[in-house]
């Protein structure tokens, strides 16, 4: 462990040379395979202790980007290899610092979502002249990350991970990620089990499709490569329970148990192509104010999803979700009060609604410099014993749809230009749609 504090101290010193090697940084939120990170002039890489005269310090510095590349997972709002990277002579402890400096403009019109995103729940049912159009700036998905590597003789690599970005209130900083990770093992908080992060289209908008099951819990997480092609992964995690209750009839109680999501996946191609299976089940208490007793409602939910490499630059990826009372998991409808809604028929009970998602898209890579994506997503929430009829403005259907193009001026900074329509549905059948550009600059660092 001395090693590791030598790690953080010389970190903290070279923080004031960094903008020297800036202009090579090498991208930092990068979605790419991370086996195919290898060590060039883009890396700052400091390795202390090397001699010179005796060490091949190419070689070191090669290994240690190669042990933190093979911590990294590709996809979704996910943190690559950062520029700036220290390890000892012997690559037993490698530290890394990284992060992304990301401005938006974005500018709505037709209806516009009072949403830094673009949030299909969101959509106005009513025009009126105050949300007919509107610019708006955005630097608050800045970003900011740590991680160590640890080597030790029991556990061997020991990994350690932070995360941050500004989306707290205020564009305050808020905790992303953070957790600790050895031999299969996850403890902390961490993107969910129930989320297949290559799964989705890369965006400038921050929020994602509507259909995607994305969300950061605090969890307990193993997971096994069972062999080259299969792994497998299980995990407790914290719930979350967003209900809707009728008045003081019922309402939200602590929970005591928490989700378990799990998955199992098959891998091809070298690694550029998967299919997933992943289910999830969920126990949620409320009191029944009315019959003065704690009820538990049981929510579950199975999603089929991948991604398909058609060529070295081309693939299709998507994924399907259906289940009741796993709302709070669906990008569209977390927090907005549907894992658990009144049951009409039935004084001071709650019950689950059925939901289902789906998205699917491409993304061609046309030169290491120009990438495009695009795709289209759905979200419906069904009727259960009449619950509509109460409540005719209820939230029914909604569409995502989303086409980009991303330039990488230099491997660490890009500029994007992005188009977004989206439609909501009512239970009452009124309908609304919504549009937004929007354009991108970020540096990776």
């Amino acid at each position: 462990m001395k090693t590791f504090y030598t790690l953080l101290a010389t970190a903290a010193l070279g923080l004031g040379s960094l903008g020297a090697w800036a202009d090579d940084a090498s991208t930092a939120a990068s979605s790419e395979n991370p086996q195919r990170h290898r060590h060039d002039k883009r890396n700052t890489v400091w390795i202390i202790g090397a001699d010179p005269q005796t060490d091949d310090v190419w070689m070191l510095k090669g290994r240690a980007i190669d042990i933190y590349a093979q911590t990294v997972k590709p996809g979704f709002q996910q943190s690559g290899v950062p520029n700036f990277i220290i390890s000892d002579r012997a690559n037993k402890a490698v530290f890394g610092i990284g992060g992304f400096v990301s401005f938006r403009t974005t500018y709505d019109w037709s209806n516009v979502i009072q949403n830094k995103d673009f949030v299909t729940y969101d959509i106005p049912m009513i025009q009126t002249p105050s949300n007919k159009q509107r610019f708006r700036m955005d630097a608050s998905t800045s970003r900011l990350f740590f991680k160590t590597i640890v080597h030790t003789k029991a556990l061997g690599n020991i990994e350690t991970y932070v995360e941050t970005d500004f989306r707290g209130g205020d564009n305050v900083l808020r905790l992303r990620e953070a957790y600790v990770s050895f031999k299969g093992l996850t403890f902390g908080q961490r993107t969910t089990t129930f989320v297949d992060l290559d799964a989705a289209p890369t965006t400038i908008d921050f929020q994602g499709p509507n259909a995607y099951t994305y969300q950061r819990n605090l969890m307990v997480r193993y997971h096994l490569q069972i062999s080259p092609n299969w792994e497998f992964a299980v995990a407790a995690e914290m719930p979350g329970v967003s209900a809707t209750t009728p008045g003081e009839a019922a309402y939200i109680v602590p929970q005591r148990v928490p989700d378990f999501p799990v998955y199992f996946q098959y891998n091809w191609a070298q690694g550029r192509s998967h299919l997933r299976a992943s289910g999830i089940i969920r126990t949620m208490n409320y009191y029944d104010n009315v019959n003065l007793s704690t009820i538990t409602k049981v929510g579950w939910g199975a999603m089929l999803s991948g991604r398909i490499a058609l060529s070295r630059s081309a693939n299709v990826f998507g994924q399907v979700v259906y289940g009741e009372g796993i709302e709070n998991y669906i990008q569209d409808l977390n927090g907005n009060g549907y894992d658990l809604v009144s049951n009409p028929l039935r004084s001071g009970r709650l019950q689950t609604l059925p939901a289902m998602g789906w998205l699917a898209g491409f993304q061609v890579n046309f030169s290491p410099s120009w990438q495009m994506n695009a795709a289209y997503s759905q979200v419906s929430v069904w009727n259960r014993n009449n619950y509509f009829a109460q409540a005719p403005d209820t939230y029914r259907l909604s569409q995502y749809i989303v086409g980009n193009l991303f330039y990488h001026i230099t491997p660490a900074f890009s500029v994007g230009a992005e188009y977004l329509y989206g439609t909501r549905k009512n239970a009452d059948h009124a309908k609304a749609h919504a549009n937004r550009a929007q354009m991108m600059v970020q540096f990776n660092f």
